[in-house]
């Protein structure tokens, strides 16, 4: 059945397009004739302005002819012909080319004589042009008016000629001739004048190209129209305009377009109706089934929400815990336990506003473990871990009084005092803080002992919010650690401005290279054995814009905390390397250059191959360079690997002021040292203390015994210099010889002899 109506519905579809498609012919075919027709008719006007234009110019053919019949043959001179030929040019306001007057077929009379220079006294009878003697022979024939063109003329353009042959007595005469440029001719009737029209036309000699206009008018649906001339017709042929055609051609399409729209439409929505009388019917069984199961499912869903009713009272009290747990961390540090920042600053914003009611006052102290670092790269950080929560149970444990007590991250914490106006007070909780922490922690199997550095800060005096207590509570604490740590210190605006000048200096700091501030001088090392220079030391000065020469005591430590000794000790290194290896090349002289280490430098993963790299570029060898590392830090076993991968390229490696920190032996043991640098605070009590004498002694003792080298920074005195010799240290460094100077001058310093500052040796 369905089927059926399809196919009926189909066949009236094509049968209405069928008949659209003959309807639309038929009106598409009535526009185009209507538009023929108005283009027709406008052709036609255009041909009787061109026929009125070469009518105009060739009628002066009748009176040149009627004036060389009747007067021309009476014996006139000729001024009197070129008169008469020029007064019946100009008289009749024409376009012509030229008129002449050709005796025996030679051009004799021609006006006007400008521009037609070229046929004066031309043999007409024997032009070698076929078409022109083809119009000759007709004119001598048929005794009429004939015309040719257009075709290329003897003065240079396309021209249209009419021509008669004169004859006297049934006798030859000559001729008379009326030429005519074709494009002066057109450009007169209003064909060539940039009208866009022009461009549908098109002009031609019957059977030939055009000769004006595209030939291809001729060949396409077109309107034409004769023009006459004397012995034939000019064709004018013309094209309607495409924006017409193409406006008939949009105009059925839109109409075919519109009436297919609304059969289409008029199909589906017939479609539609159909299909919605189907799916109606269909909708009606299924709701019948669904109504029929949704009965027995309603059984099953009452038994799901009561089980779902269930399980949502245990989600919900599972959700109000994980908000307990959630709030609990907002507020708690996850290792120790205890209030965490975020805390610890709620609580100190609200006891600010209390105590600007209450006129109380409260302090905030800031502390950090000292050495803490250390212990969390020796021993890892589940040893630290444990470290921090035994300090937490200690001040937990304890029976100190606080309001609030709080871990910042790292080994860094903070606790709040209520009513501490006194600062005795607070001086006793620091102590007593420092005592609790003083005894040794054991942490699985093995004992580790505890400092803190503290950071004080009064309310109102040390700031007024809780964002410039906490500030200048650290503040503080680094001023106590910088102390040598387990110490605390009050906070005054001194160290506020301590610290602003310390970041002032550590930003123009960075800025220092890429200003060429930062310079590289060298102290001469002298053997006075040898009697002469055996290498340097180079050292980094800061030559500041505003503020001179700064002490690298100063400017060193910010560098090493702000993060960029690296790329300064990186700079220092290269530059050494590469004014030694031109010293090398210049003096031939083997010399030894040291460079200052930075433990920090050791802590870049790349170190070593930027020394390797420096050392390629520079074209030093590794035996010529000398590294010191100071004794002041612990360092960690991948740092010494660092060295002893040096060591192997040939670089030697010194311990800089020997004996003054940490353990001095152990460094000896640990580290592939080749050198150890005596400190110049043992060389300055050469003179007056005992101890110190006995401390150069062991030293020196202590070096001959581990075969190491030894050399002594500081000399200053010929008295000092005869004592380190005299007791086996014969490398010396110091003011006694030279200060640190430029490059320059040191060049000049290598070349120098040493015998006056060595006359000492005599008399030991």
């Amino acid at each position: 059945m369905k089927a059926m109506q399809y196919t009926i519905i189909a066949l009236v579809f094509v049968i209405l397009v069928s008949s659209s498609e003959f309807v639309l012919g038929k009106y598409k075919n009535s526009l185009l004739n209507e538009l023929r027709m108005t283009e027709q008719s406008q052709l036609s006007s255009r041909a009787l302005v061109l026929q009125s234009v070469i009518d105009r110019n060739f009628n002066l053919m009748v009176s040149l002819e009627a004036y060389v019949s009747s007067n021309y043959l009476q014996n006139k001179d000729d001024q009197e012909v070129l008169n008469y030929i020029a007064s019946l040019y100009l008289g009749a306001q024409a376009s012509a080319l030229n008129l002449l007057i050709a005796p025996k077929g030679i051009v004799k009379d021609v006006f006007p004589l400008k521009g037609n220079e070229s046929i004066m006294n031309w043999d007409l009878l024997n032009d070698p042009r076929p078409n022109v003697q083809q119009q000759i022979v007709n004119a001598l024939t048929t005794k009429r008016m004939t015309m040719d063109g257009p075709f290329k003329l003897l003065q240079g353009m396309d021209g249209l000629i009419a021509r008669k042959a004169i004859y006297q007595n049934g006798e030859f005469w000559g001729f008379v001739s009326v030429g005519v440029d074709v494009d002066q001719l057109l450009a007169e009737a209003g064909i060539k004048n940039g009208d866009p029209r022009n461009d549908r036309l098109a002009i031609r000699n019957p059977g030939q190209p055009a000769f004006f206009g595209d030939d291809s008018v001729f060949q396409e649906w077109h309107m034409k129209a004769n023009i006459e001339l004397a012995d034939h017709n000019w064709e004018l042929g013309a094209l309607p305009p495409n924006s017409a055609v193409e406006s008939i051609k949009q105009q059925i399409l839109v109409t075919r377009a519109s009436f297919i729209t609304i059969l289409v439409l008029g199909l589906l929505f017939f479609l539609y109706m159909l299909r919605q009388r189907d799916t109606l019917s269909k909708a009606v069984n299924e709701r019948t089934q669904e109504l029929q199961l949704a009965n027995e499912d309603l059984t099953a869903v009452n038994e799901e929400l009561l089980a779902g009713q269930q399980e949502l009272q245990e989600s919900t009290k599972r959700l109000m815990e994980s908000e307990q747990m959630l709030s609990y961390l907002a507020y708690h540090d996850v290792l120790t336990g205890i209030h965490n920042r975020t805390y610890f600053q709620m609580v100190l914003k609200e006891q600010i506003v209390y105590n600007e009611i209450s006129h109380t006052s409260l302090a905030v102290l800031f502390f950090d473990l000292d050495n803490f670092k250390m212990i969390n790269d020796s021993h890892g950080h589940h040893m630290g871990d444990l470290m921090l929560r035994e300090v937490v149970n200690r001040i937990q444990q304890s029976e100190l009084s606080y309001h609030t007590f709080a871990r910042f991250g790292g080994d860094e914490f903070a606790i709040l005092l209520e009513d501490c106006a006194d600062e005795k007070d607070v001086r006793d909780f620091c102590e007593q803080l420092m005592e609790i922490l003083k005894p040794p922690c054991l942490l699985l199997g093995r004992a580790f002992f505890i400092s803190a550095s503290i950071g004080i800060v009064q309310y109102p005096y040390g700031g007024l919010t809780w964002e410039s207590l906490l500030k200048n509570a650290d503040i503080a604490m680094y001023m106590a650690k910088k102390e040598s740590g387990s110490s605390y210190s009050f906070f005054d605006k001194q160290m506020a401005m301590n610290s602003v000048s310390k970041l002032e200096m550590g930003n123009h700091l960075r800025q220092s290279m890429d200003r060429n501030e930062l310079e590289i001088v060298y102290q001469p090392q002298i053997d006075c054995q040898l009697g002469k220079v055996i290498g340097v030391e180079a050292l980094l000065r800061w030559n500041h814009t505003t503020k001179g020469y700064i002490s690298p005591s100063e400017f060193i430590p910010i560098a090493e905390e702000m993060g960029f000794i690296v790329a300064i000790g990186e700079w220092v290194m290269r530059g050494a390397c590469q004014q030694m290896k031109d010293w090398h090349n210049m003096l031939q002289e083997p010399l030894t250059v040291s460079v200052n280490l930075s433990v920090k430098q050791l802590n870049d993963e790349r170190f070593v191959d930027k020394v390797i790299q420096i050392l390629e570029e520079t074209g030093l060898e590794a035996k010529y360079l000398e590294i010191e590392i100071t004794e002041n830090v612990a360092m960690r076993d991948d740092q010494l690997e660092a060295l002893g991968r040096l060591r192997k390229l040939g670089i030697a490696i010194s311990v800089d002021d020997f004996g003054t920190h940490y353990s001095s032996l152990s460094y000896l043991k640990r580290f592939p040292v080749t050198k150890i640098k005596l400190d110049q605070s043992f060389v300055r009590g050469v003179q007056t203390d005992d101890k110190d004498r006995a401390m150069i002694k062991a030293i020196i003792s202590v070096a001959k015994s581990f075969q190491l080298q030894i050399i002594a920074e500081g000399v200053e005195t010929e008295e000092q210099a005869r004592f380190l010799v005299a007791n086996g240290c014969s490398q010396i460094q110091g003011y006694y010889f030279f200060q640190p100077m430029s490059a320059d001058q040191t060049q000049v310093t290598l070349q120098m002899s040493m015998q006056s500052k060595l006359d000492f040796m005599n008399r030991i």
